[in-house]
């Protein structure tokens, strides 16, 4: 309820992986939030294919924006039948290797419906747009998963609001822990991160904290 107070257009919920606990969740947050704000579930790989084609069907009648990762992504065959039995999107590639190849391939062979890349583990910048591009050719959406640590979201932002087929902007929430060793900040009002303003990335480094936390020199 407070990031919907906040104004942020959407939540991802990763709940804890037993089925009929999730399920559970899945319900009183909808609940909780009402049927206007956006919703999306991700119990990272942690489901069989029966236990991913229930939890669909379940979050098809909560009207959920998307099933991420249900099962492992290099578990294809698994993810094409899950997609070909359920109306809701299913959202993958987050970490297959290969980036953008093996995302061509997941488009091409059916495997998902949204893909997922980021800069931290796919391959920078380039590669993220690479991905972006691939993806628009084919007309499916790829949304940006969350780097984590905010000095990598920061950068992210970038390659996001140059992409046409990124409807979200994720991030961790609340994000305190992991929001240090910059004095720029994600500049986000009312649900929405704005661009940031100067030359290149418009990172200001915080050095006397990283100076200062440093542990090791390589």
């Amino acid at each position: 309820m407070e990031v919907k107070a906040k104004g942020y257009k959407g939540y991802k919920l990763h709940p804890p992986g037993d089925l009929a606990i999730d399920i559970e969740c899945y319900r009183e947050v909808r609940k909780a939030v009402g049927d206007d704000f956006t919703l999306m579930a991700d119990p990272v790989i942690a489901y069989t294919y029966e236990q991913a084609l229930k939890a669909g069907r379940e979050l098809e009648k909560l009207n959920y924006r998307w099933l991420e990762e249900p099962l492992l992504d290099v578990n294809m065959n698994g993810l094409r039948k899950l997609r070909e039995k359920l109306d809701i999107p299913i959202c993958g590639t987050e970490v297959i290797a290969g980036a953008h190849y093996s995302t061509a391939h997941c488009i091409a062979e059916g495997i998902v419906d949204i893909v997922r890349t980021d800069v931290s583990w796919r391959g920078g910048i380039t590669a993220v747009m690479k991905t972006a591009h691939v993806a628009e050719a084919f007309g499916v959406q790829c949304e940006l998963h969350t780097t984590i640590y905010h000095a990598m979201e920061q950068i992210q932002l970038h390659p996001s609001l140059a992409m046409v087929n990124c409807e979200f902007f994720e991030t961790l929430y609340p994000f305190d822990d992991f929001d240090f060793g910059t004095k720029t900040k994600l500049n986000i009002k009312d649900g929405y991160v704005h661009a940031p303003e100067g030359e290149g990335l418009c990172i200001e480094y915080d050095w006397d904290f990283i100076e200062n936390h440093t542990v090791a020199t390589l």
